[in-house]
């Protein structure tokens, strides 16, 4: 989950170490990776220099911000309305005159298939809110059943509850657009020079870096709370981070063979994080 940092986490993990006098003493009393401590303070310095002196958000860059803000107000209404929607006919159906337990499991079963994660999608990138209404969108082709099942539902408006799904998953097809209309402002606006590193090999060799740090820390014998203070605001970053951009699933960051710039690394195997 490393990758998945942005530039403001990334220089916080590696500011103590680079900056603060008691961490970076702490580093240095873990032998295997005080040789690593001058390659990261040469790799936090650059992400420093690669940091826009200005946070400020251009207005086109805003107006999509805005936009996407808006719609994935809507969205997420939409989702707990679909969710409520069949909650709500599956508890109808089980208090029934005539209770009907069958409609009740498969209300439970169509519920599960649109919102496998439950209502955790609405904390959810805005990319994985659109994936999965784009998943949703291909369910009901494939599952005509749910639809009719879904058409059943009446909602206030005079719709059903399949109308409100349509909604659901146009809204998410919008904010999938307007993510990758930001995703690409960005990169139209990310102009700063770095010298020879582009910021796509400045991340890299970051992340590396980092990587072997945690590598190296499985093998050491120091004392765990030595080890913790080291590797726990990094894993806790990383954790978040996935969360935020891909709901929680990890990929791998491979760990160079060899040393990284000619920093000693003791372990050179994978790390997953």
């Amino acid at each position: 989950m490393l990758k998945h940092l942005n530039l403001d986490e990334m220089i916080g993990i590696t500011s103590p170490w680079a900056n603060d006098a008691a961490r970076r003493a702490l580093f240095l009393s873990i032998a295997e990776i005080a040789a690593l401590l001058p390659l990261i303070a040469e790799v936090h310095a650059e992400l420093l220099s690669a940091q826009p002196a200005s946070a400020k958000v251009s207005p086109a860059l805003q107006q999509i911000i805005t936009a996407a803000d808006a719609v994935d107000a809507v969205h997420d209404p939409l989702a707990r309305a679909v969710s409520s929607g069949i909650e709500a006919d599956r508890h109808n159906s089980l208090s029934a005159k005539t209770p009907d337990p069958k409609r009740a499991q498969y209300g439970a079963e169509v519920q599960a298939k649109l919102l496998p994660h439950g209502m955790n999608i609405i904390n959810a990138s805005f990319l994985a809110e659109s994936g999965n209404t784009a998943r949703v969108a291909t369910l009901l082709l494939d599952e005509p059943a749910i639809g009719s099942y879904l058409a059943t539902i009446p909602v206030y408006d005079q719709t059903t509850l399949l109308d409100t799904t349509k909604r659901w998953i146009a809204v998410g097809a919008e904010l999938g657009a307007l993510e990758r209309a930001r995703e690409e402002q960005e990169a139209k606006e990310a102009t700063k020079p770095l010298g020879k590193a582009g910021m796509n090999a400045l991340r890299a060799r970051w992340i590396r870096v980092v990587a072997l740090v945690l590598t190296n820390l499985e093998i050491s014998s120091a004392a765990v709370q030595s080890l913790e203070l080291i590797r726990g605001p990094v894993l806790k970053a990383a954790d978040r981070a996935g969360k935020r951009y891909e709901g929680g699933s990890a990929a791998p960051v491979e760990v160079p063979a060899v040393a990284v710039d000619g920093a000693a690394a003791l372990v050179t195997s994978p790390v997953v994080h």
